[in-house]
């Protein structure tokens, strides 16, 4: 069972059954972390649809992208996504003695193309610690994969992992394969390999068209989500290469637009102020930190919460906080206390989910952005990494 409550398709009705309904034509089953979304249907199926998007827009192999997005839960040690981006390999064409190698030894693994190497390797490091990732690693990966289209697709998948890595670790979502099966290694790489058989008789894993917005709308509509809507600045994206892709950035971008709408204003900025300390996201933390001081809120008040350490703020608000530190920190370490803690000051399972979805969300932002520096990054350090106050400790990094 997951840590919060969820309506399985069974006892779904009205929209929520109309949501399942549309993953139903997709998939054989719903996945446990998309079943984790119920008690917001909306929220639930713009993940889904950006997920798709990410997965299944563009001209990137699917084998790729599984790849990818297996050495991204791997480095943030979610057993939840392993097996199913294991099982998503395997429903894609690759070997199977071959994935599990991948499983086992990531960048290590035997039969990799170089290429394939350092891209794993990138994923791994921005995961665990993005403040290390230099203008020069993102440009580096960008020399690896010179087609724009393609380039957009990779760094798509590590930042959708990144969020969904963080939703699954930090709610406790039940994993795929069963808890008998799992007690035996022969058992789980079994169940594993069936229901990646399962899934390449149902799913479609060739290129296709994804419905997006053309280029001109995705810059109008973060304009009007930034500018207009957050009252914060246009992120410094290189649009150049989201236009190659305009599907898998409308996908992401949607998903971030209803994470606007699931929190307060003022939460959601306080939010992605802990996460962008965490993470070394100079723009993210200058923009919510600014937005906050307008109206009266200390940053560095939040950043103190957010540690444990006195502050002005409500209780539930400082619980809040040390629960989003977690989740950007060591997601893997958040336990059931963790989410009854949260209860306690008065946060409902819905609004769990939709703290635990923010939280993650952010996270995948601010890696979005770090890959996305401009082509003159090098020499002017767009969102360049801070190494001022509230540094991750070591312990803190090894442990995410």
């Amino acid at each position: 069972m997951a840590f919060i409550r969820h309506i399985p398709p069974s006892r779904a009705a009205g929209r929520l059954a109309q949501v399942y309904k549309e993953i139903r034509t997709e998939l054989p089953r719903v996945p446990n972390l998309i079943q984790v979304f119920s008690l917001r249907p909306e929220s639930m199926v713009w993940m889904y649809r950006g997920w798709m998007a990410t997965m299944s827009g563009g001209t990137l192999p699917r084998q790729v992208k599984e790849l990818v997005a297996l050495g991204t839960a791997r480095a943030g040690n979610s057993q939840y996504g392993i097996d199913w981006h294991l099982v998503m390999l395997l429903a894609a064409g690759m070997d199977r003695t071959r994935a599990f190698d991948v499983e086992e030894k990531t960048s290590d693994a035997e039969d990799l193309s170089e290429r394939d190497r350092e891209t794993l390797r990138f994923a791994s490091r921005i995961t665990v610690d993005p403040r290390s990732v230099t203008d020069e690693a993102v440009l580096q990966l960008q020399s690896l994969w010179p087609d724009p289209e393609e380039f957009v697709q990779i760094i798509s998948v590590i930042a959708a992992e990144n969020v969904a890595l963080r939703v699954a670790n930090a709610l406790g979502v039940t994993l795929e394969i069963p808890m008998p099966l799992r007690r035996f290694h022969a058992g789980r790489r079994g169940a594993i390999a069936f229901m990646s058989r399962l899934t390449a008789l149902s799913a479609e894993f060739g290129e296709r068209p994804i419905p997006a917005r053309t280029p001109e709308e995705n810059r109008r509509g973060i304009s009007q989500l930034f500018r207009n809507q957050l009252g914060l600045p246009d992120p410094p994206f290189n649009w150049e290469l989201f236009d190659a892709c305009p599907e898998v950035f409308d996908g992401q971008l949607r998903v971030i637009e209803k994470s606007t709408a699931v929190v307060p204003c003022d939460r959601w900025m306080r939010i992605g102020l802990v996460v962008a300390r965490l993470t070394g996201s100079d723009f993210y933390s200058e923009s919510c930190g600014r937005w906050l001081e307008t109206r009266g809120v200390s940053a560095r008040d939040v950043i103190a919460a957010s540690e444990g350490a006195k502050s002005s703020l409500p209780d539930a608000e400082e619980c809040c906080l040390r629960f989003i530190r977690d989740l950007t920190l060591h997601s893997h370490t958040i336990d059931a206390s963790r989410i009854d803690e949260l209860r306690s000051k008065g946060f409902s399972d819905g609004g769990i989910l939709d703290l635990s979805y923010v939280g993650a969300m952010f996270n995948g932002m601010v890696r979005y952005l770090r890959m996305s520096i401009p082509a003159e990054a090098s020499a002017t350090g767009s969102d360049s990494l801070s190494t001022g106050e509230n540094l991750v400790s070591v312990e803190e990094k090894a442990s995410a």
